[in-house]
Formats: C-alpha cells, structure tokens, sequence
C-alpha cells in the first residue's frame, strides 16, 4: 500500500526528485508509488475527465520491474518507476490515438512510440494513461466529440483550458508527477495557467516533434510538472538533438539542472501586462503577475514596464488558422470517415476554402515580421513577462469569457500565440491565486535557444512564492491531502 503519514507527504503529490530520492532511500517502491496514483486516478475520475485511456494491468507489471531494479540497485534510467502521462495526440506503442476525434475512434493499436514518447520509455518512465485533448488539438479548450469536457480540479465548474487541458488537470489533481503537451498557440501554457501547474514550451526543434502533423510550423513539444526542477530534469531527459528530423538544429545536450539555481542577478527582464495591444486584462491577474515580477527585481534582476511593438498580430493567426486546422484534418483523418469530425473541424474547412493561397501566403509572411520584432526585442532583454492568461478560468457551459469584447472575441488568449510565431522559449508559473481561489499564470519568454534562462528565473521566482500554495486544488475532494494538512 502507497506510504502516508504526517511526515511522509502523499506520494502523488511529492516531486519527481523527491520520489526518485525515495525509491533510492528505499523509503517507498515504484510500485507504492503506482498504487497511490491509480488510486487518485479512481477518486477523480470520471468526474475531472482527464484520461481517454489507460492500462493499469501492463503498468502494475512496469511498477514491479522497477522496484525489482531499484532494490537491486540497478535503476535503468533517470526516470525509472516514475508514471508519466502521454497526451493524446503523441503515439505510445501498443496503445491507441484518436486525437479527440470520433473519426478516428476506431483507430488501431500505434506500432511504434513519437520521438519524445521513446525518449521517456528509455529513462525508465511508466506510461499510466493517456490524455485528453480537444479534436486535433485545435481550440483553446478541452472538449471534444470524442470525450467531452475536462474540468479544472480547483473549480469542477470551469474549463481547464486546452488544448492539453487533459495533461494539465490530470498533473494538478496528482494523477502523476509529470505529462507531455504540445503547444501551437498556448495549448500547453493556457490549460497549465488555468490549472495551476508548470507548463514549458521550450524554443522549436530542442524536443523532437517527430513524427507530428503541424502544417503551419507553429507546434512544440514540451513538459508539463508541478515543479521547475522537474521541468529541468525531463528537457534534459527531452532535448537531445536528433539529427535525422528535419526542423530540428544542432543544440548541445541540455544542462538545466546545473544552470537552474544561477538566479536572476544582472539580467534585463521587460514586463508587459498587455504584450502592447491586448484590448483586455483581469485587474487580478495583471495585479498578481507584476507582483511577481517585482520579485524577480527583488532577487537582483533590473525590471522595466515596457511591450515589443509588434502591432496587432490576432487577425493574421485567426485568419490562417482555419488553413491549418483544415490541413491537418486532410492529413490525419482518411476521407472516408472525416464526415464524422466535429463541427469545428468542418467549419474550419469550410473557412479554409474561402481563402485563397496568395492570402494564406501573406499571412504567413505577417508572422514572419512578428517574429523577427519579438527576437529584436529580446535583443534588448533577457526575458520578457506577461500574464499567460488574460482572463480566469470560466464556466465549461461557454466556449468564451464571459462580456468579451466582440470584435476580438476569438481570441481571448492574446499573449501566448505570437510566441510560437517567433518559436521562443516560454513558461507558464503558477504566481498567485484569484479572490475566486482560481490559479493565475506568468509567462516568461527568452531568445531563440536560451530555454535555460526561462527556467532559471521561474526557479528563482518559485523559491519566492509562498510554499504549498498550489500544493492542493481547492475543488477537489482529496481526502489524502486533507489528512495531510
């Protein structure tokens, strides 16, 4: 039976370096481990909606062969024993992916694992379940034909966010340490401010995305924990260079655990609480997330209040979009059956016919511009921060805020999206909670290539924050936790 006691927290909710630390003390087993995270799977589910699959039987049998290794002393990887989940739209060998889609429910069992999904399997990671995400990973939020609605574990009435919505409510309620994402316009970052956990969209091509659908470039993998330090440690894991992907350049192993204590001291942080152009801000939120940076000050960094010049890049993501969500659609759903996608996707289609190639063209050279004026900018400073979100999570009965303004209401996310435009490096942390008791995110972005200055200064700004503050969500009745406390 999993370990418990008043000194001994929850196993679901200790740090990967925590537990690995444990299995090494022989303080508790992987399969300890298991058991306490299955049984969090159980007491949540099918009310948070977080997995679309899972396979106990085969790693009840994964959790007994590391613990075999472990009291050998013989652990096959860094991450062995460690459960890890897998969104839904990256292929685990034996399992099935279906994207969200009912078009592709039927789908067969996967023949081989993605590139980041074999890099996790040869660490000595635990697949337990799969992830939910909406219909090809193409809204901001988790609901899909397939699933339904997954819900935010601080609020069962609100959205998680998406698109890996699944990921990031499955790692805040404790379902595991750690899970992947993709990220196209904050699909990692959103759904982890909404959920309050650590979501990294590191520089484009440092994890491999292969093989992926992504026809506008715009996608990278990356991890989701509730700890930077676990972050760290899985990019190191994540971000070795594969020469044979083609979008993917010639980087140096990472060392983000060695670099990730340096601090904050000397560099040039901008903080933007609009990005220059967002037509609305939560007053909470752009109050929480300046007070935040104003800790990173405090830790010897130089701050200054300033946005890029980057205009108003919503209307070229909106209009190109439908292009690529159509694109994808061709690519991953067979003809035969794409009657059965979901309405968005249809829509989508329909929109991406009404646009000619010369428009689509124009767009993406639009993007282009907003992309070399957020690498000038960060010419000038090492990091820039904004809110990740705008706005707080709300009621999974609308697919929109509540009195968003109406010319800009299909974008309510406005400060994430121009970063995969630019491919820089950005992270939502959690900084703070709402007077609703919801999680609010900071976002912060580097150059092209310098992911390890994100995560050093979200580690030095999570050693600021007070402790345990996203420790336990609020909405969930977790019974393990409330002895705990």
């Amino acid at each position: 039976m999993p370990l418990s006691s008043p000194r001994q927290p929850a196993l679901h909710r200790l740090s990967i370096e925590a537990l690995l630390q444990g299995f090494a003390a022989r303080q508790f087993t992987p399969l300890d481990l298991l058991h306490a995270v299955l049984a969090q799977i159980e007491r949540h589910e099918p009310q948070l909606n977080a997995l679309c699959e899972r396979q106990d039987a085969a790693a009840l049998l994964a959790a007994q062969a590391s613990t075999e290794r472990w009291a050998a002393g013989t652990p096959m990887g860094r991450l062995d024993g460690i459960p890890i989940l897998v969104k839904d739209n990256s292929d685990i060998q034996g399992w099935r992916t279906r994207s969200g889609s009912k078009a592709l429910a039927d789908r067969p069992a996967m023949l081989r694992d993605t590139s980041l999904v074999a890099r996790l399997r040869e660490a000595g990671a635990i697949f337990i379940g799969k992830t939910t995400l909406p219909e090809l990973g193409s809204t901001p939020l988790t609901d899909s034909p397939l699933t339904g609605i997954t819900r935010n574990p601080w609020n069962l009435a609100v959205h998680a966010g998406g698109s890996s919505g699944g990921s990031t409510a499955a790692v805040a309620a404790g379902y595991a340490p750690a899970a992947t994402g993709n990220d196209a316009a904050g699909s990692i970052r959103t759904p982890s401010s909404f959920c309050g956990v650590v979501g990294f969209k590191p520089s484009h091509g440092r994890v491999s995305a292969c093989p992926s659908s992504d026809p506008g470039g715009l996608a990278a993998e990356g991890p989701i924990a509730r700890h930077v330090r676990d972050i760290a440690l899985l990019m190191e894991l994540l971000s070795a260079y594969e020469p044979d992907e083609p979008f993917a350049w010639p980087h140096a192993p990472g060392e983000f655990l060695q670099r990730i204590e340096d601090g904050v001291s000397g560099l040039r942080i901008a903080f933007s609480v609009d990005l220059g152009y967002a037509a609305y801000v939560d007053p909470q939120i752009a109050a929480c997330c300046l007070a935040a940076a104003q800790l990173l000050q405090e830790a010897g960094a130089t701050l200054c209040q300033v946005s890029p010049d980057i205009g108003n890049p919503a209307p070229n993501y909106l209009r190109a979009w439908p292009v690529e969500v159509a694109s994808a659609m061709a690519q991953e759903i067979p003809a035969e059956r794409q009657h059965l996608a979901g309405d968005f996707l249809q829509q989508s289609q329909l929109r991406a016919r009404q646009l000619s190639a010369l428009d689509y063209a124009c767009a993406v050279q639009e993007r282009h511009q907003v992309a070399q004026q957020l690498h000038d900018f960060l010419g000038d400073y090492d990091l820039l921060l904004t809110p990740t979100t705008v706005v707080q999570p709300f009621a999974v009965d609308r697919d929109m805020p509540p009195d968003w303004p109406e010319p800009i209401s299909a974008m309510w996310q406005p400060t994430t999206f121009p970063f995969n435009f630019s491919r820089q490096p950005a992270l939502s942390l959690p900084c703070g909670l709402s007077s609703s008791g919801l999680p609010i995110g900071l976002q912060l972005v580097a150059r092209f290539g310098r992911d390890e200055w994100v995560l050093r200064a979200a580690r030095a700004l999570e050693k600021r924050l007070p402790e345990g503050l996203f420790s336990h969500p609020s909405g969930l009745l977790d019974t393990a936790s409330a002895e705990n406390r």
